[in-house]
């Protein structure tokens, strides 16, 4: 006897329930292919370092080769466009420092924004300093705000916008004095105009201190640096609650999925747990600083719209 054929709906049901079927493990096995790294910066440079110190954990808590690729240029906003423009299928991410994240987008138009990224972790936060020339007739936080207060006061640093010059800014707003900026290319030769007395002062990361030999006033962080405990924080010395760091970062495309952005921070906090990662990092005199997911993101968006109007009140127009 010949069967009777299926009714047509229930062999349309039958091909999607297949079909759904065979999504189902795909979505779980993430990642299932190598996933994209873009740093938004040169190789051998900090920020490809720092990146490069996560990128071995990373892949074995996911299980799959991250492949780091250098997108150098302006600032970090090449890598940073080409990153935001990208399918959000969490095999892209890119790791940014905060100049490129948080202070970029308020400098120029760009093709990104607050809302073009997803946080996943913070990995690395170098605390920034106020700092001056071993030799320097200013010892003490109190001896060079009280010669700022008399106009006396020149601070070196990269171009206006920077992070020195932000530092020099807020240096300038808390202490209600002025103090003469001077643009250099880069934070050596800033170290070496203030070590030469050139010029008085550096806002400026507290690893240039050890590395040219520059005396650290204050710390703006309300916690001392690891990698030099002996310097006080502004807090510590009565000063205003300046804060100020340079922080380094995981990123996904806005859209990402969430199942997906999961995995992505479950394995950065695991891999920066790891003590592996701790100690190159710590060889690399950097400072290991973990932040999840929604702390991050909380930081990303407190500081995005801090420089906002940071630049805004200081002139600043894009």
């Amino acid at each position: 006897m010949r069967q009777k054929k299926a009714p047509m709906t229930k062999r349309i049901l039958g091909v999607l329930l297949v079909a759904c079927a065979m999504a189902m493990p795909a979505m779980a096995e993430y990642p299932d292919k190598d996933v994209k790294l873009i740093v938004p910066y040169g190789a051998g440079g900090g920020t490809d370092t720092a990146a490069r110190l996560i990128q071995p954990q990373m892949e074995k808590m996911l299980g799959s080769n991250l492949i780091v690729v250098n997108m150098p240029g302006a600032g970090g906003t090449i890598g940073a466009t080409n990153f935001a423009q990208t399918k959000p299928d969490g095999y892209t991410v890119a790791f940014l420092p905060a100049g490129t994240a948080v202070v970029q987008p308020h400098l120029r138009k760009l093709e990104y924004n607050e809302t073009s990224f997803e946080p996943i972790c913070r990995t690395i936060q170098e605390p920034v300093a106020i700092m001056v020339g071993p030799e320097s007739e200013y010892q003490s936080l109190d001896q060079l705000v009280a010669a700022a207060k008399e106009g006396k006061i020149s601070a070196a640093g990269s171009a206006p916008g920077s992070f020195p010059h932000i530092g020099a800014v807020l240096f300038e707003k808390n202490y209600d004095v002025k103090v003469k900026y001077v643009p250099h290319e880069g934070g050596a030769k800033s170290a070496r105009s203030v070590l030469g007395g050139q010029v008085d002062m550096l806002v400026d990361n507290i690893g240039l201190a050890a590395k040219f030999g520059l005396k650290p006033l204050a710390v703006l962080s309300e916690e001392r640096a690891e990698s030099m405990p002996d310097v006080q924080t502004i807090d510590e010395l009565n000063g205003p609650p300046i804060r100020l760091s340079i922080w380094w970062g995981l990123f996904a495309p806005a859209g990402t999925p969430k199942e997906i952005l999961d995995k992505l921070a479950t394995a950065c906090s695991e891999a920066s747990a790891s003590q592996e990662y701790v100690d190159s990092v710590v060889a690399a005199k950097k400072t290991p600083n973990f932040l999840g997911s929604e702390e991050f993101k909380a930081l990303f968006l407190e500081q995005y719209k801090a420089n906002a109007s940071l630049f805004q009140e200081i002139g600043f127009k894009k």
